[in-house]
């Protein structure tokens, strides 16, 4: 098991089981016991899920102190995009999930309504 730069540091067992999340790398680990990117590979779908929406979830919170730059805005949708599984906004849309296109535009709103 390695610690894994996930926007969070993140270790977990063999299973992708994640036992352990930290905001800062953790002191005191070896060297060793950190992934490179080369090391990895793909990230598992569901990894990289809570990674988004745990930086989606940090964006909301940021928006209730300051207002985003518009090209911050712009990351979160693109973020919000790669949560629903799409490349961009046109992949999510192609779709054609009424609920699911509903409920991104709401975001989509919410996101760019408080950018500068």
């Amino acid at each position: 098991m390695k610690w894994k730069q996930e926007l969070l540091w993140v270790k977990r067992n063999e299973h992708g089981v994640a036992l352990r999340v930290e905001e800062e790398r953790p002191p005191g680990v070896p060297a060793d016991q950190f992934e490179d990117e080369e090391e990895v590979g793909l990230v598992n779908t569901s990894t990289e899920k809570f990674a988004i929406f745990a930086s989606l979830n940090r964006y909301f919170e940021l928006i209730q102190i300051i207002r985003p730059t518009l090209q911050q805005a712009e990351e979160a949708i693109i973020l919000l995009c790669q949560l629903y599984g799409a490349s961009d906004e046109d992949d999510l849309l192609e779709r054609g999930e009424p609920q699911l296109i509903e409920t991104y535009t709401e975001l989509k709103s919410k996101i760019l309504q408080v950018a500068i």
